[in-house]
């Protein structure tokens, strides 16, 4: 049982260093290296690899070698685009089975995710604003849209390297009340104004992302 325990330790591992970009997206990713990097064999390492190539989050590009991956301004539209379609579908499964307890969790996460935003705390922010966005997905109880959203938002935080480093605080209060419309219509379970508050934050991320003129065109 040795074995499987410490590939699955290597895949977590490395994908999270994918994920918080202390890999970089294009950068070449060496095996031995990163054998050593995390204190482990080869073969788990090597395996966890094969997995998240398959996934995509890694590319072998032949006669060159292993790369994160880059994700392309075409791709990031069309995971914003499946995003929409899964998160808009989720708050409204949330809405039919939330809670008054899971509400005031919400409340508290938003909260905590506001002042790392105002603090200038991006990475924490970026996290946190991720973990709001997959528990609504929980709460929907939904397994299937909890996984595809996971998956989705793995994706993007790659797509996140692409952003500028730092908002203006125009767009921070923005990105607050974007959220809080979200939040205060999930409080209030009034669905169709959640199913448009999330619509719109996925549009200001689009933005973001600089993808207007692929919007536009």
């Amino acid at each position: 049982m040795e074995h499987p325990i410490l590939r699955d330790k290597a895949y977590s591992t490395i994908k999270q260093k994918l994920l918080h970009r202390e890999i970089q997206p294009g950068e070449r990713i060496r095996e031995d290296l990163l054998a050593q990097e995390v204190s482990m064999s080869r073969t788990p390492v090597r395996e966890a690899i094969s997995q998240l190539t398959t996934e995509g989050f890694i590319v072998s590009l032949p006669r060159k070698g292993l790369f994160c991956a880059s994700i392309s301004r075409e791709e990031m539209l069309d995971f914003l685009k499946i995003r929409e379609a899964l998160e808009v579908l989720a708050v409204r499964e949330c809405i039919e089975r939330i809670t008054d307890e899971e509400i005031a969790r919400l409340d508290e996460l938003l909260t905590d995710y506001e002042q790392a935003l105002l603090s200038g705390d991006r990475h924490k922010a970026s996290d946190l604003d991720s973990l709001f966005h997959m528990s609504i997905a929980e709460l929907s109880k939904s397994r299937k849209l909890i996984r595809f959203i996971g998956e989705i938002g793995d994706f993007m935080s790659l797509a996140r390297t692409k952003e500028r480093p730092e908002l203006t605080s125009e767009e921070k209060e923005l990105s607050i009340r974007q959220h809080r419309s979200i939040f205060e219509a999930i409080r209030g379970r009034d669905i169709p104004r959640a199913m448009e508050a999330m619509r719109m934050n996925i549009l200001g991320m689009k933005r973001k992302l600089g993808l207007e003129k692929i919007i536009q065109g």
